[in-house]
């Protein structure tokens, strides 16, 4: 029998549709739902707006990692549990970039997840940093593939993903998706069927 997940969205913030499983000792293979069938995204703005959109699948191991151009700009970091707002220089750190992203030094050695973007220059790991964080280093986040981008889709219609655009490696890839232009009215209803 089919599972399904819904979603409403109404801002330009990244929502995750299918978080990575994890396959642990306390899993078996008949826990793992791998990625959805189908997507169908309904643009339920019947004032006749269109809707820009963008689905993307976003690596979440160390192995699979791109360069931010963003870098600590502070004296070391230790390990900690707490909560730890770091300041960055560089590129401008992003919400689109680092909120809910792991976030890894260069070799792949997860450092943490940036829960939160304060500013351009701040970004804060709301559950600490897993390691000893030196001024200048380089940060890096999962690397994101598109299945589509910058597709519109015209006000009261529906687009639907099917198996063949959704085949990817659920334990290593978030599956996401972004709202691209916001109207007043605008609403985008997802449903994700597995």
């Amino acid at each position: 029998m089919p599972v399904f997940s819904h979603y409403n969205v109404t801002t330009t913030d990244i929502v995750t549709l299918s978080a990575v499983e994890t396959v642990d000792s306390n899993s078996a293979a008949q826990d793992i739902k791998g990625p959805p069938t189908s997507i169908t995204i309904c643009n339920y703005d019947h004032s006749g707006d269109g809707c820009m959109v963008e689905v993307f699948i976003a690596s979440q191991v160390g192995s699979d990692i791109t360069d931010t151009g963003t870098d600590s700009n502070e004296a070391d970091n230790a390990i900690t549990t707490s909560s730890l707002t770091l300041t960055v220089d560089g590129t401008a750190a992003t919400a689109d970039v680092f909120t809910n992203e792991p976030v890894f030094k260069s070799d792949g050695t997860l450092i943490g997840t940036c829960t939160a973007r304060n500013s351009n220059t701040e970004i804060v790991f709301g559950n600490g940093i897993s390691q000893i964080l030196e001024n200048n280093t380089s940060l890096f986040t999962g690397t994101r593939y598109r299945v589509i981008h910058d597709v519109i889709i015209p006000g009261g219609c529906t687009l639907v993903l099917q198996e063949e655009e959704l085949n990817y490696d659920s334990t290593v890839y978030a599956l996401k998706f972004k709202l691209l232009n916001v109207s007043a009215s605008q609403r985008v209803d997802i449903k994700v069927t597995y």
